[in-house]
This record gives structure tokens, sequence and C-alpha cells, in this order.
């Protein structure tokens, strides 16, 4: 089982996931991979060529997945590993990382991998895929003085110039997309990534249908889209017509109006006279879950099916008792992580990136959902 991280396309690392509980409790080889981020991993000029000298094709945080994957195929044995049984799952970020790679020609051609776990994420959120990567290649140009004019009087970014910038020039960059978008992550390059991801899944499908998949989603995953004083006392009318107003803004590019209505209209509680705080920012936070995750994942899942029997969904709802957010919300982005990887089982010692004090049942809970993931990891 090889995992890749989430959380972000310009942060984190695989190393903070031990798998030795998982591997240990579920009797599988567990690996963990870092691959590139940010500008360094995902600069693109939007050209779709093998040609490098005056482009940058980018997705190369993707590419050293594929080559992570290569050497799991060339040595795996060697650690009494099943060269020909890989599963590959993700979390967030790292299930739209999952999603592409099934969906890649690199990784077909040689079989690298044969199921995969989508959690809490897909190609087709709007934070998976940057769609205009030159925009902001074109920022990192003007940042480090690599945007001259040409001979037509015409500004154009010289890549030989940001080839000679030092690593420590890309680190004070502070490049930021708009909210729900993302200014450096995978993109459409003709090779690596083909076409637009739908496309791929819906229209030329035998790729994404040789693998077995098991995908699902928490029960509150827009958490994180709120500040601290959001989750405590919950928000106003005037909060959540700003914080609507902003996603609709960002996403889309027509009938922004008719789309604010009838979200606000889907996502409101008519049957209440009264809307308490806590309950708008519950209902808004059902909205952003929905479009950000629930429904990209779940349409991922539902194409998948038309193409391959072995098609598996659950919904992780269960609120581990000591944890950090409040019994009204739920169980949030990233909850399900800390059983996958057995953090109960050893009370969280040991598992430097889950800190609890466990009871019976969620320890007899990890050891459930360890069975499933390796389950469908060992036969599908």
């Amino acid at each position: 089982m090889v995992f890749i991280h989430g959380e972000s396309y310009e942060w984190n690392s695989g190393n903070p996931y031990d798998g030795s509980v998982l591997a240990s409790v579920g009797k599988v080889i567990v690996i963990t991979i870092n691959f590139r981020l940010g500008i360094l991993g995902f600069l693109s000029t939007g050209e779709s060529s093998w040609e490098q000298t005056a482009t940058a094709r980018g997705n190369y945080g993707l590419l050293d997945q594929i080559a992570a994957l290569h050497w799991v195929k060339e040595n795996i044995e060697r650690f009494g590993g099943d060269p020909d049984n890989v599963t590959i799952f993700g979390h967030g970020y790292g299930a739209a990382c999952v999603n592409l790679l099934m969906l890649s020609p690199f990784t077909e051609r040689l079989r690298l991998f044969h199921r995969a776990i989508m959690m809490s994420g897909s190609a087709l959120s709007s934070w998976a895929m940057v769609e205009n990567p030159k925009q902001y290649a074109v920022r990192v140009a003007r940042e480090l003085d690599c945007y001259p004019r040409g001979a037509d009087g015409k500004p154009a970014i010289d890549m030989q110039c940001l080839r000679r910038k030092p690593v420590e020039a890309y680190m004070r960059i502070d490049i930021e997309a708009p909210t729900y978008l993302t200014a450096f992550g995978p993109a459409v390059d003709g090779i690596t990534v083909k076409k637009d991801p739908l496309h791929l899944m819906t229209w030329e499908n035998s790729r994404f249908g040789m693998y077995d998949l098991l995908f699902g989603v928490a029960k509150e995953e827009a958490y994180n889209f709120f500040n601290a004083n959001d989750t405590r006392s919950g928000i106003d009318d005037r909060r959540r017509s700003g914080l609507l107003r902003t996603f609709v803004r960002n996403l889309f590019v027509y009938h922004q109006n008719e789309l604010y209505w009838s979200v606000m209209n889907e996502y409101t509680d008519w049957e209440k006279p009264f809307q308490h705080p806590q309950t708008l920012r519950g209902s808004l936070l059902e909205a952003f879950g929905d479009s950000q995750f629930v429904a990209p994942v779940v349409e991922a899942g539902n194409l998948h099916t038309y193409v391959h029997i072995d098609t598996y969904f659950y919904v992780f709802s269960y609120q581990t008792r000591r944890g950090d957010v409040g019994d009204d919300v739920g169980c949030i982005h990233g909850d399900e992580l800390q059983y996958v990887f057995g953090a109960p089982i050893v009370g969280g010692s040991g598992l430097r990136h889950f800190v609890g004090n466990y009871s019976r049942q969620e320890k007899l809970l990890s050891e459930s959902v360890i069975t499933y993931w390796t389950n469908f990891a060992s036969t599908g």
C-alpha cells in the first residue's frame, strides 16, 4: 500500500504518517512517499509539449509519484511484497493525485498499481487542478525579473532566467490563488495528464476501468474553510452571504446571482422561523462540503462504476470523543486518517501525527477500518 499525502500541493510530507501499525495489523507493506511541491513541483507555462527549453510543462510532483511507483515495481519483492498487487491510497489532495494516476498513460503501460483508494478527494474538485497555470507562471517570472519584452515588444517568460535563480528565491515567493482554487498543482499537459479528467473518465475511460476503487468522504468535509470564531460562535446572515458570494464568484463565470440564490435556497431550513448562528454555519458547511468534496468524489465513483464492477463507497461519520472539534460539528475532513493508520490501537503513542486518548470503542473501530482497507488492498 503506497500512501500519497494530502493537506496541500504546497506543503506537507509523507514522513509524519507512520505506517507500522497499519502494516502490522493489516499484514501489508506500507510505503509513504515525498514529492516535489509548490512552484518546484507544479510550475507550468501551459504548453503541451515535450520541448522544455522555452517552456515548463509542470506536473513534476506527479512524475515523482510515478517514479516512486516504478521503484516499488522493481524493488518491493525484496521486502516480501508483491509487485503485482499494489494499492495506492491518498487523502484530500493526495486522493486527487490518486485519481490522476489512474488516468495517466505513464502508470498504465507497466501496470504500476492495481487498486486505488480515494479518501475525501478526486480530480474533479475545483482545487484539484489548475485551470490556467500560465497566469501564475507569469506572476512568478515577474517576481524574479524573468519576464522581459521580446523582439515583438510583447513580454514573455524567460525560462533560462528562471532556471538560473537559486531555490531560496523561489521560497520567498508568496502567490495565492483565490479561495477554493489552486495556484500550483496538476494541470493538463497533454502527456502526464492528457486531457481534462472529467473527459478522460467519461469518454476515454478504459484506463480508468483498469483499477478496483474504494472511495469515500467524511461527514463534515469543509470544516477547515471556517475560522475559529465561525466554528465557535456560528455565523450571522451577513457573514453567510459574504462567504457564499465569494464562493460563487471564484468558481463560476456566468449566472452568478442565480447560482447564489439557488445555493442559498437549497441549503436553508425554511421550516425554522429563526436561523440560529450555528444553524447557518451548519448549512454553509454542508453546501461547501458537498461542492468541494462530496459531489466531485461521488461523481468520480459513479463514472468508475460504468467501466468496472469493483467499486466501493464509504461515509466516515464517527467523531472522536476527545477531539478538538465541538460535539455539534461532527466528523471532519481528515478524521478517518487516525483510524486508517491505527493511532487508537497504540493510544496515539509513537504516531506523532495523531495525539489522543482513545476509548476501547475507538480502538475496535480502528481495527475494523484497517481490516476494510487492507482486505480491499489484498483482494479487491
